[in-house]
């Protein structure tokens, strides 16, 4: 058998971790990354930003849900090889920057490669995956360089792609140079003069590594964080008890209303028995893909339009240090936050010029500033992703983006369904592609379960591991 994993961030690395530990003889794993820095690491895990921690504290940050300490006893082994980006002696609640968490990663997977069953062949592809076309019963998958392999089977680990450029007048200035599409590269933030003004279009977790990154280099400059509804994620608290009593009523699967006022309801009695809100949401995340699967499609809609942006800032959550950061920016002036639409920009000599209007206001108002970046999400409207590999997909009726344009529509087991409502046998994909179906699907609690079952039914290991699969 021969399984090609396209995309080797965390969706695809972690899905050939648990390919080489339970493949039997005979069976060829491709992973297919253009990138040589972002094998085993994809964007998450290569960013050379100054400052990029975690999210998420080491204890909480295992590649193995029945490991939980697995990332934390591999970090205290090899603390002395980061004296000079981690505090020593490392603690389980420290926040760790990503780049180690890329070398864990990466790790694990050399360890599961040398653990390989005999006959189990692992092969490294460093080009870009152009196209995947039926061939028999299986694939070819067609890359870059002329390069084609044979395939049984297909996984689309292909990550997040970069922010969607808002829609403004001017889409002109989307060519300049004072505009940076992707946040995710240090490029973004090169060249910048200490004092120049720069403006960041949404308050997201990116945005809060681009603003320490920023102070880390001395930047002293006036940052505007502008978004529709100015939220900041909230603040991580690693003291939170987890909360054992969540019972969800079946009203709270019939709309997005019933369920948010359960969720206020709960917090309430929470916070009477001492425990806080992060205890109920954290209580709460195994159940967001039955939940999200259960409401009917108008209520998903309602859900998008008006709690959404509640919702964001409460399960994902920044380090309580960079929250202490941006405050202090805030008093000193140095840093504003802005809820406000973004009506046009255009680039002049020494800068960009920004037209916003405020949240709840009529008028307009202009902010001149050296820079302009997007930290506004993933596109997640695949319809609008250039990847060629994307746009042969959907072009070939392969996949079909889902109804709330969130990602790919796939089975319960991940298998991508094609435009004429099928499965496609044999093309599977995991992680981000799959918002549309289980909402959470970005983070490492979610794609570390996924990757796990993923693996199981590709290798076909047993009839419990199959169903397990199909209800991931």
């Amino acid at each position: 058998m021969t399984i090609a994993i396209i995309g080797a961030g965390l969706s695809g690395t972690l899905t050939a971790i648990h390919l080489l530990k339970n493949a039997a003889s005979g069976t060829t794993i491709y992973l297919i990354e253009p990138d040589r820095y972002r094998m085993h690491r994809g964007v998450a895990y290569s960013s050379q930003l100054p400052f990029q921690p975690l999210n998420v504290p080491a204890s909480a940050m295992s590649l193995f849900a029945d490991e939980p300490l697995d990332f934390f006893n591999w970090l205290t082994e090899h603390a002395y090889l980061y004296k000079r980006q981690i505090s020593l002696p490392v603690r389980a609640t420290d926040f760790i920057p990503r780049t180690v968490f890329g070398d864990y990663l990466k790790a694990r997977l050399q360890e599961a490669e040398a653990g390989a069953a005999q006959g189990v062949s692992f092969v490294r592809v460093y080009e870009e995956a152009l196209s995947v076309s039926r061939q028999g019963r299986g694939f070819v998958v067609s890359c870059s360089n002329q390069c084609t392999l044979s395939a049984n089977k297909v996984v689309l680990a292909v990550g997040n792609f970069p922010p969607a450029p808002l829609p403004i007048p001017n889409k002109s200035f989307y060519k300049s140079q004072r505009y940076v599409a992707s946040p995710w590269s240090a490029k973004g933030l090169s060249g910048l003069q200490q004092q120049d003004p720069l403006l960041l279009i949404g308050s997201s977790l990116t945005m809060v590594d681009l603003v320490g990154s920023l102070q880390a280099q001395g930047h002293r400059g006036k940052v505007y964080v502008v978004s529709r509804h100015g939220l900041l994620p909230q603040p991580f608290d690693v003291s939170t008890r987890p909360y054992p009593n969540l019972a969800i009523p079946a009203v709270a699967y019939s709309s997005a209303l019933s369920l948010f006022r359960f969720i206020r309801e709960e917090i309430k009695r929470a916070e009477a028995e001492g425990y806080t809100w992060r205890s109920v949401m954290d209580a709460l995340r195994d159940d967001i893909p039955v939940l999200w699967q259960t409401l009917p499609l108008k209520e998903k809609k309602t859900f998008l339009r008006h709690i959404r942006p509640y919702w964001e800032v409460h399960p994902h959550r920044m380090p309580a240090s960079s929250a202490g950061l941006l405050q202090e920016l805030q008093e000193k002036g140095q840093l504003e936050v802005i809820a406000t639409a973004v009506v046009d920009m255009h680039e002049t000599e020494n800068g960009a010029r920004v037209t916003i209007r405020r949240r709840h206001h009529k008028a307009t108002e202009e902010i001149e500033v050296g820079r302009v970046i997007n930290c506004t999400g993933p596109q997640c409207d695949y319809t609008q992703v250039k990847a060629p590999l994307v746009q042969q997909l959907l072009a070939d009726g392969m996949a079909q983006p889902d109804m709330l344009y969130l990602g790919l529509k796939t089975t319960p087991g991940g298998k991508l369904i094609d435009t004429e409502g099928k499965p496609v046998r044999g093309l599977f994909t995991l992680g981000p592609p799959r918002k549309g179906m289980l909402y959470e699907s970005t983070a490492l609690r979610e794609i570390r379960q996924q990757a796990k079952a993923l693996a199981y039914r590709l290798i076909r290991k047993g009839k419990a591991t199959l169903e397990i699969a199909e209800k991931s």
